[in-house]
């Protein structure tokens, strides 16, 4: 088992903002921990930097507490998959599985040859044994790359966005048991991947990655319920959590469709703020003549007019249009433009029970419970509801 720290990693790029900024990580033995973020986020470069295929500027890296900044890939003994698979189009599957093992002293032939073929076997990947790369499809070699990262002996595994060619259909179960195997072999494993979903569902932590820096790293559980700032709120969920502008008067904090009142902590944290940003988790507004919302008791209420209804089976959205004044849809737009992400829209999404008979043009009472509704600063994008 193996642990793996980061510290005050930045690598410099060409323009004014690093490709790496400031990146802090600790990966405990045992763990798998997830990288997600938009695409361009420095993900890819971190894992590169880890396994010692690119150098970073200033900062450390420790494999099991002992800085391997000096070191090359081959002393830090990582497994990593690589997006384009880097598979020997020469070898067949069965010693494409077997490279990077038996690059390795001491091996055991019998031993490395019945693992070969577990892996094999979880990944769908046995019938395919004597085939080369080339008379695979994507998905296949893409299985290839990780089952030759799965069979090897690693002191720790990098997976860069492993399962991306993978039908939705078989990407579930191909990330399952690779979650399985590692789990199972007590495996320190980090993965990237641009899928919120795949991210909170399979990973022990994830990390929110933007613009080279990471914004938050918790547990799925932490980081949905307790967005540290504005992107890793509006980053996370499907849909994402509504991020509204919103007003604060006296101990009010009036917003495009509804007036919250502001106890004495929010009120304090808010300060002399003359704008803010609510965000309100779609799944967190009810029908208030539904049996949920008539349980909501500490409440924001509201009345307004379904723009647009979208079906889904176990639920629906109810699309709720507002108005934003020119000067404040400007300082959203800043803040986009800076965070260089789309976070605003002029609609609230409501997530309302599917028994809910709702068609657009209609009215509709909504009520969201209180203690769900975060403040967000603007400007620096603070969660201002997290105490301090």
């Amino acid at each position: 088992m193996t642990s793996i720290e980061v510290r005050n990693l930045t690598t410099s790029g060409t323009g004014d903002r690093p490709l790496l900024d400031d990146i802090n990580l600790t990966v405990p033995s045992g763990e798998t921990l997830a990288l997600t973020g938009p695409s361009g986020a420095g993900k890819s470069l971190l894992l590169k930097t880890l396994i010692g295929l690119e150098e970073q500027t200033s900062g450390d890296i420790l494999i099991d507490d002992v800085v391997v900044n000096t070191a090359d890939p081959r002393r830090r003994d990582l497994a990593m998959v690589f997006q384009d698979y880097a598979l020997h189009p020469h070898l067949d599957v069965f010693d494409n599985l077997a490279f990077a093992a038996t690059l390795r002293r001491g091996y055991n032939r019998g031993e490395l040859s019945e693992r070969i073929h577990e892996v094999a076997e979880l990944l769908a990947l046995g019938e395919l044994l004597d085939l080369k790369p080339v008379e695979l499809d994507d998905a296949q070699r893409q299985r290839v790359a990780l089952g030759r990262s799965l069979v090897r002996d690693a002191r720790a595994y990098l997976l860069d966005a492993p399962f991306s060619q993978q039908s939705e259909r078989v990407r579930t179960q191909v990330r399952s048991v690779t979650s399985q195997w590692q789990q199972e072999n007590q495996r320190t494993s980090i993965f990237t991947t641009n899928d919120v979903a795949e991210a909170l569902s399979t990973a022990d932590r994830v990390a929110v990655m933007h613009q080279g820096f990471i914004h938050q790293v918790g547990t799925p559980r932490d980081l949905y319920e307790r967005p540290a700032d504005m992107f890793v709120a509006g980053y996370l969920g499907s849909p994402p959590m509504n991020l509204v502008p919103a007003f604060p008067m006296g101990r009010q904090l009036v917003m495009p469709l509804a007036t919250m009142l502001l106890d004495d902590h929010l009120l304090e944290r808010i300060g002399d703020r003359g704008v803010v940003v609510a965000g309100i988790r779609p799944e967190h507004c009810y029908d208030a003549t539904g049996q949920g919302g008539q349980a909501v008791t500490d409440r924001v209420e509201f009345t307004t007019r379904i723009d647009d209804v979208e079906w889904r089976g176990s639920s629906q959205f109810a699309y709720l249009g507002y108005d934003i004044a020119p000067e404040v849809e400007e300082l959203l737009n800043e803040v986009e433009d800076l965070l260089e992400f789309d976070l605003f829209q002029s609609f609230l999404v409501a997530e309302l029970a599917a028994e809910s008979s709702l068609r657009p043009g209609m009215s509709i009472r909504v009520v969201i419970p209180r203690q769900r509704v975060h403040v967000f600063d603007p400007e620096t994008g603070e969660n201002l509801t997290l105490a301090r």
